[in-house]
């Protein structure tokens, strides 16, 4: 008898089924429950585990299909292949990376650059909904994925969470760090991106030439109670990494990150 994640489909989540369900199965794989050339379960075992119908089920399926997580043999079922992944959230509910080491077994590290307590710049101030000049902690972060250099993060948060940030180190994560120390958890946010040049400063930061293209992403997450307590801006190397944005029904964008074709070595 074939075992399911015993995982359940979220239904008062925006995120569509498939997608949730693509998820679910790629943690499995990930996970070892099923290890490359095992028989996944049914469209059947499927749809009556997780109550969803059999195009939702194909829809995930042909996700992972898409992604090389899974084979499907017409006639004999759904294998897990030998592949890794190649699909990573750049925004799930823990931030950039949090979830995707687990879900992915991705080796994710960091590297402080600098953090200090004292004034918040503006748009920071701004994103927290804090007074001009207000005091906080900012930490600057370099952020490898399998020990490839992929992006520049520049965190700001208010002054009584500074402690926290103050005693992070380059394994840390800082969600993590926030839900065991206050009890925070992102329960929602708002996240801009923008395409930019590396300029000097950044491309010597990201190895990059000044003219490389970069995603710049700026972002506040806001607690259940709607407390936006962490901002941040960073800078993604393009060579390194692709966004992607799935679109939901109820239009709240689910935006996704995957290795580039063309990944170089550091410098």
């Amino acid at each position: 008898m074939i075992t399911l994640p015993d995982t359940s489909i979220d239904r008062a989540s925006p995120v569509p089924y498939w997608y949730q369900l693509a998820g679910i199965l790629e943690r499995a794989i990930a996970g070892g429950q099923w290890r490359p050339g095992e028989r996944l379960a049914s469209e059947s075992e499927l749809c009556e585990r997780f109550g969803i119908s059999r195009t939702t089920v194909r829809q995930a399926l042909a996700r992972l299909e898409q992604e090389g997580m899974v084979v499907r043999r017409k006639g004999f079922g759904t294998f897990a292949a030998a592949s890794a992944p190649r699909m990573w959230l750049v925004q799930s509910q823990e931030g950039f990376f949090h979830d995707e080491v687990f879900r992915l077994g991705r080796s994710v590290s960091s590297q402080i650059l600098q953090r200090a307590a004292g004034p918040l710049p503006g748009w920071a101030t701004a994103g927290l909904a804090l007074a001009d000049g207000s005091p906080g902690v900012v930490m600057e972060r370099l952020r490898s994925v399998d020990g490839n250099l992929a992006l520049a993060v520049t965190d700001c948060l208010p002054e009584h969470l500074a402690a926290t940030v103050l005693g992070m180190d380059g394994t840390d994560s800082l969600y993590q760090r926030l839900k065991e120390e206050h009890g925070l958890e992102v329960a929602g946010g708002r996240r801009f991106l923008e395409a930019v040049t590396a300029g000097e400063a950044l491309g010597r930061k990201l190895a990059v030439d000044p003219a490389a293209p970069l995603v710049f992403i700026e972002s506040v997450s806001w607690d259940a109670e709607m407390r936006p307590f962490h901002c941040y801006r960073s800078w993604l190397r393009t060579d390194r990494m692709r966004v992607e944005v799935q679109v939901s029904a109820s239009s709240r964008p689910l935006t996704a990150l995957a290795p580039a074709t063309r990944a170089a070595a550091d410098e």
